[in-house]
């Protein structure tokens, strides 16, 4: 197995907003300091595929899982510098799981880990996604079912983190659809959700109408907590959610999503 070292920066965005509702803003771009790498390869295990994302646990160092669009979601082993896959449970008839188009790792539990999966929202996925959740850090999951489709294969899938969890309650969860299902919420730590009918844009992104694959909704692409708005066992206020859109793309929430 090939080993890989790697320097990792955090980044800041900061959004300067002046409205206390799901406010629509333009997000100013900031250059990254550049830096010398060395790249080298990384065997997952996995079936293929690529890898969108790679999530941080806040709380617990080396606590790193990665999603792919068609091949599951894995867990670092640091021990043994190797990627523990969480989704091999899958069988054939419900191959739609091992599209992960969204990870979230719990900021205050850290044996909670949940994925938003389902491969494609057009024809050739004949089933809707699904939320799943763990709490022994992917070994065992829980699902439920969603009332739509979840395209972890499908554009717009390394635009960020559509699924997240409250910094400050982690009982709490958003989720941003695609294929215009809006924004999406669970108050019991994933087992139900409801859709917040006070957000204003499912988004109106497509890539390209005339191709079947590239004809859908992106729709919500990401969101993300201000935690310093919440405190322990209260819910973070402010929320950013950022959609698809080429005329208004960045939604803020100073009410916990309310408004």
């Amino acid at each position: 197995m090939s080993k890989a070292k790697s320097r990792l920066r955090n980044a800041c965005l900061a959004l300067v907003v002046a409205s206390a509702s799901w406010t629509g803003m333009i997000a100013p771009t900031h250059a990254a300091p550049s830096d010398d790498y060395t790249w080298k390869s990384v065997v997952t295990g996995g079936g293929g595929g690529f890898v969108p994302g790679i999530i941080f646990n806040e709380k617990e160092k080396n606590l790193i899982n990665a999603r792919t669009d068609i091949g599951g979601a894995y867990r670092w082993d640091a021990a043994n510098e190797s990627w523990i896959p969480l989704t091999d449970s899958v069988g054939w008839e419900d191959w739609n799981k091992n599209g992960v188009d969204a990870l979230a790792t719990d900021p205050v539990d850290p044996n909670r880990v949940y994925i938003a999966t389902g491969t494609y929202t057009n024809s050739w996925d004949k089933q809707n996604g699904q939320i799943m959740r763990s709490t022994d850090r992917g070994n065992t999951w829980q699902t439920t079912k969603l009332p739509f489709k979840v395209g972890g294969n499908m554009p717009g899938r390394s635009m960020g983190e559509r699924l997240v969890i409250d910094p400050n309650k982690n009982n709490i969860l958003f989720f941003g659809a695609r294929s215009g299902n809006g924004l999406w919420k669970s108050s019991d730590y994933g087992a139900t959700w409801s859709k917040v009918s006070s957000f204003p844009n499912p988004g109106t992104y497509v890539q390209d109408p005339s191709n079947e694959y590239t004809s859908d909704i992106v729709g919500l692409a990401w969101i993300t907590f201000d935690k310093k708005t919440g405190s322990d066992s209260k819910a973070t206020q402010t929320i950013y959610a950022g959609v698809a859109d080429k005329k208004q793309s960045v939604y803020r929430s100073a009410d916990g999503g309310t408004t």
